[in-house]
């Protein structure tokens, strides 16, 4: 305690207040306190999830072989799995 006379006036304590996070990933967490909903922590949490660019072959790579586009080196297009079979790409 610190010596002389106490305040008057009680200190103004914040009720409603947010706090932002930000981890490795670049995901956004948003904290948003209310001390009259609920007294023991945040009421609602935000969650905004960073945006991956992925290149057009990383997205081929994950989907099934059916639905994949496959290069053709004959006319330098990209041809459906069908096509692909009947041409001998894979």
């Amino acid at each position: 305690m610190s010596r002389g006379r106490p305040s008057l006036e009680e200190p103004v304590r914040r009720t409603k207040y947010t706090q932002e996070f930000i981890d490795a990933e670049g995901n956004v967490y948003t904290w948003h306190y209310d001390v009259d909903k609920f007294a023991n922590g945040p009421w609602k949490v935000d969650v905004v999830e960073a945006v991956i660019q992925e290149s057009f072959e990383e997205k081929n790579a994950r989907l099934p072989k059916t639905q994949r586009k496959y290069f053709n080196p004959e006319n330098q297009k990209w041809v459906g799995y069908g096509r692909a079979k009947q041409l001998g790409l894979i």
